[in-house]
């Protein structure tokens, strides 16, 4: 367990990410996108590794990631599925 390599390289920020950050990968990947994860970081103005920039973006930042509780219709959803396929 530890730090992913990438991260030990140079000396990047670990931890919590300030709104700051957030709102500079943002920008970035929403007037330029996100074709190569590696070259994020130094191309937006992060001291952050890649991955650290993806799993931000993928778990948090995404303009498409919904938040909140399950409709009733999505929750039923599930129900019936589990019912129907299991613990796969």
């Amino acid at each position: 367990m530890g730090r992913h390599s990438c991260c030990q390289k140079q000396k990047l920020k670990k931890g919590l990410w300030s709104p700051e950050e957030d709102e500079k990968l943002v920008r970035y990947i929403t007037k330029y996108g996100h074709s190569c994860w590696s070259t994020v970081p130094e191309q937006a103005g992060l001291q952050r590794c890649g991955k650290s920039c993806r799993l931000r973006w993928i778990n948090y930042l995404r303009p498409d990631l919904k938040r909140g509780n399950f409709t009733s219709h999505e929750e039923k959803l599930i129900i019936d599925l589990h019912a129907a396929l299991g613990n796969r």
